[in-house]
């Protein structure tokens, strides 16, 4: 029979190992494993087995490219176009790579994704497994939203098999292992506090501008008015005989509705090129003071850099410069259009309207190859075009004895 146990001995016995002594001899334990592992009786390391492939088995790399420039200016186009180019060359160069294509973005913000189509279509391609490697010039073409950087860098790296970004410049490889992914942090940051640095600048430099005098508002969509190839704010004949057309009906008692309607049936062409008149659009050509020589600056201001959506403003400053430029119409009928305005809505009587002589509803080109130029009727007569080209003489005539 096996013998009992004496509790008190082994109580005494605890009690009398001290929590040192304890701790000496773990120490010493662990010190006498570790000599005898050392000596050849501890744990045996075993590489994984390497399938060894000859240059001819390696698996070409699928690779693409992105470019992009904010602006479209001459010299945008250069760097655009020498991006492209090199990227070309070198993934053309390496015969490990097969190129799947060069996605691009010119002339566009990068503070968003939203209209940057060629970035959208690389990760959708990503996406479906298409392209390996991405490489890029710099962390700022990549993108100058640090969320929207990040994002797409997560959602690249979380693909099977993950997608990496080369970002030239920067001499970094993002690669999803997180080794590198506290330097992109803060490198996207700086491209973001880089991109609100300079919207500010650019928007300091506009109101500095209109302070004093001398801005050069956007006339895109203002009929009546283009600029010429020096950035001067010239009268478009055919379509300020619109806007005259527009400020007549008004002073005769038309509403904008109505305005806008016998535009529609008249098949006269919108600032927008639609061919249905809104009584907002009759109503904002009939409010704008730009028609008579005035110019109110910074109606609206971007509040958001990241976004670039303009908003009413009610915060800043606005600049007004009476007799800026040549008007379309007279002060007085202007006045007498605001007062107009602001007493009546539109009414519910349908007045009869004249229609706008069709001869001079033409178009002028106002930008390309054929800038300046008139698309003419070409069921006018001899008579017609004559009288047409006397009042475009009339016209420049006029504006020179101005100048």
């Amino acid at each position: 029979m096996t013998k009992s146990l004496d509790p008190k001995e082994i109580e005494a016995s605890r009690r009398s190992a001290s929590r040192t002594e304890r701790r000496n001899q773990k120490r010493q334990q662990i010190q006498e494993d570790i000599v005898r592992n050392q000596s050849g009786n501890g744990v045996i390391i075993i590489p994984p087995q390497k399938k060894m492939e000859t240059p001819d088995e390696l698996p070409k790399l699928r690779v693409a490219a992105y470019c992009r420039v904010s602006t479209q200016e001459e010299q945008q186009v250069g760097s655009f176009d020498m991006q492209v180019l090199h990227f070309t060359k070198r993934i053309e160069g390496n015969p490990n790579w097969i190129l799947v294509e060069i996605y691009q973005d010119e002339g566009i913000s990068a503070t968003t994704v939203e209209k940057r189509l060629g970035f959208q279509k690389m990760i959708a391609d990503a996406v479906d497994g298409k392209i390996d490697l991405i490489l890029t010039k710099s962390i700022s073409r990549f993108g100058r939203n640090i969320v929207d950087i990040l994002n797409n860098l997560r959602t690249l790296s979380a693909l099977n098999p993950p997608v990496s970004v080369e970002f030239e410049t920067d001499g970094i490889t993002y690669t999803g292992d997180g080794k590198n992914n506290l330097l992109i942090a803060l490198l996207s940051a700086l491209a973001e506090m880089e991109s609100q640095q300079k919207s500010e600048a650019i928007k300091a430099g506009i109101r500095w501008r209109m302070a004093a005098g001398i801005y050069k508002f956007s006339v895109q969509n203002t009929l009546g008015f283009y600029r010429d190839h020096f950035g001067r704010l010239v009268i478009e004949p055919t379509e300020a005989r619109i806007v005259e057309y527009i400020y007549e009906s008004c002073l005769e008692g038309a509403s904008p509705s109505e305005i806008a309607a016998a535009l529609t049936e008249q098949g006269i062409k919108s600032p927008m090129g639609k061919d249905c008149w809104l009584p907002d659009t009759v109503r904002s050509i009939l409010r704008n003071e730009k028609y008579c020589g005035d110019a109110l600056m910074q109606k609206t201001y971007t509040k958001d850099f990241r976004t670039h959506k303009s908003v009413k403003n009610t915060d800043l400053n606005m600049y007004f410069k009476e007799n800026h430029h040549t008007a379309i119409i007279k002060k007085e009928d202007w006045i007498k259009v605001q007062e107009i305005l602001a007493v009546r809505r539109d009414s519910k009587k349908v007045a009869t309207l004249r229609r706008l002589t069709n001869r001079f509803i033409v178009s002028r080109v106002k930008d390309g190859l054929f800038q300046g130029y008139f698309i003419l009727d070409s069921r006018w007569s001899a008579a017609e075009r004559k009288e047409f080209l006397q009042i475009i003489n009339e016209t420049l005539n006029l504006k020179n004895e101005r100048n």
